[in-house]
């Protein structure tokens, strides 16, 4: 049994091992599933509303992955030699528009996981 539900929400990020930007799923982050289930757990069990829950979810992603240089690229024009006109996009700053989306997706996938609990205890 998955000890968490499949959270997926994807952004630009720099993978500086690879030395290449890639498609980063920002529930990656280990303290962000945990966080982000805690907060659906609440909802589901009617602790707190919807609005509640989305400022909780952008709270979480915010706390780990708004500022912090790993999750960081560098974005322009792409004939810009100046790096000093280039914008620092981090993850939160690419997720924060989708929150609402981000947010109903985490409610559905937390749905779907109990219920595939649920059938594996059943059998």
């Amino acid at each position: 049994m998955d000890n968490y539900p499949n959270y997926e929400f994807y952004v630009l990020n720099y993978d500086f091992n690879a030395k290449k930007v890639i498609n980063f799923n920002i529930f990656q982050n280990w303290s962000v599933v945990e966080s982000v289930n805690e907060a659906v757990e609440k909802y589901s069990r009617n602790e707190m509303n919807i609005d509640e829950l989305r400022e909780e979810i952008r709270k979480i992603i915010a706390w780990q992955e708004w500022g912090r240089r790993e999750y960081e690229i560098s974005v322009g024009d792409a004939f810009e030699t100046n790096c000093d006109k280039l914008e620092k996009w981090d993850c939160y700053a690419q997720a924060l528009p989708n929150i609402n989306l981000i947010t109903d997706m985490c409610i559905n996938r937390y749905k779907e996981w109990i219920i595939r609990q649920l059938v594996v205890e059943c059998i």
